[in-house]
């Protein structure tokens, strides 16, 4: 009963707001580009040309970094077994730019040619 009574009141009590005019607006979301990954060149590889068995020898290399700061890793590896004679992964070697020169110091007992394989890269 009091519902009727009240109904036009109660609207114009509540104080109804009259729409006059819309303007829809966009503000982009900035999302930043993902830092640019180190990416690892391996410039100059520095070997004797011979080697005795049983007796140390050295292989420099010398790396680079082509790409944004980053973690690099390097590995020596002895293609012909497929041996890891070296490496190095730390998550704490940051190369900016510059190079790194890494001198292993190798020891090999086999009579036949030393084949190298010499890998570098960034770490995920």
């Amino acid at each position: 009963m009091f519902e009727h009574l009240f109904e036009k009141r109660l609207v114009s009590a509540i104080g109804a707001k009259v729409v006059d005019d819309t303007k829809y607006f966009t503000v982009s979301v900035y999302v930043p580009p993902p830092p640019a990954e180190g990416k690892a060149r391996i410039t100059e590889v520095t070997a004797p040309s011979e080697f005795t068995p049983d007796v140390p020898f050295y292989v420099k290399v010398r790396l680079v970094n082509d790409g944004g700061d980053d973690k690099l890793f390097f590995r020596l590896i002895n293609s012909d077994t497929g041996t890891i004679l070296r490496e190095i992964i730390n998550p704490f070697i940051t190369i900016t730019g510059g190079g790194w020169t890494i001198s292993s110091k190798i020891t090999l007992t086999q009579t036949t040619d030393f084949h190298g394989r010499a890998e570098a890269g960034h770490t995920e």
